[in-house]
């Protein structure tokens, strides 16, 4: 819960399964921002296969609402297939201007460690649905219908922008150090304070996927008290770039805020 003077109080971390989160936010009064960490809509190369015409990853949420997992893989695998035979000295997937701008991003049609394909899937299922349910979803305009704001969020591209661990911090022997970093200066590099971490601070060190979370709330609390943070110094600039955007989505990370160090 955001507080109005900027700070975060946490209520609970838990995991939740895709059916249980959709049926909260669709009953969930607004206004509210909700960070999601997984990709909301796949490259505009292959956008533009799957969903011919498409302006938007809403359009892209709409054709994937008509497939199946087994049926949408397979079009990814052949699109991949294709694309790697016709483009020069490229290897791996294609990738969005947003997996490009954060190095540590994996393609939404990656497959192997980690599996994004059904990711990626389920996902744009799901905010189809939201969407239904008058959810808005940057950079789409603002649904008229409510009150709750989707962000498509990374928490390694955050803590990257907070100048803390980005790395490491989920494996490796380090581990546990980094996390103990993160914990300690994450209220003060995000300017916002957290002001019952030490009852979380125990979840946070032996999972990450519960820093994960973590995380992801501090970026929606800044998303709710401090937007201009999320601005791209060339966004705006390029209509090519802001069509692009419109359908590939973005990751929304305070860039503005970045630290070093």
């Amino acid at each position: 819960m955001l507080r109005n003077d900027g700070s975060l109080v946490l209520e609970e971390c838990r995991r939740v399964k895709r059916r249980e989160l959709e049926d909260l936010l669709s009953n969930t009064q607004g206004p509210a921002v909700v960070a999601l960490d997984f990709p909301f809509s796949v490259p505009e190369v292959f956008a533009r296969r799957l969903a011919p015409g498409a302006k938007t990853m809403r359009d892209v949420w709409q054709a994937v609402s008509k497939l199946d997992l087994s049926k949408f893989r397979d079009l990814c695998d052949k699109f991949v297939d294709k694309w790697r035979k016709e483009s020069v000295n490229n290897r791996g997937e294609p990738k969005r201007m947003a997996d490009i701008h954060y190095r540590g991003s994996f393609s939404p049609l990656h497959k192997v460690n980690p599996n994004m394909v059904p990711m990626t899937f389920r996902g744009m299922q799901m905010l189809d649905s939201l969407w239904d349910t008058g959810c808005s979803a940057p950079p789409l305009p603002l649904n008229p219908d409510g009150q709750i704001t989707l962000l498509e969020t990374m928490p390694g591209a955050a803590l990257r922008d907070f100048g803390l661990p980005y790395k490491g911090y989920k494996k490796g022997k380090e581990a546990l150090k980094k996390r103990e970093k993160i914990l300690d200066c994450l209220s003060n590099r995000s300017s916002v304070p957290l002001l019952n971490l030490d009852r979380f601070r125990p979840l946070c060190l032996n999972s990450d996927d519960c820093l994960d979370s973590l995380v992801a709330a501090v970026v929606a609390a800044l998303w709710h008290s401090k937007p201009q943070l999320f601005q791209l110094e060339h966004q705006g600039s390029s209509k090519d770039f802001e069509e692009a955007v419109r359908l590939e989505g973005r990751i929304y990370s305070p860039v503005r805020l970045r630290c070093t160090g």
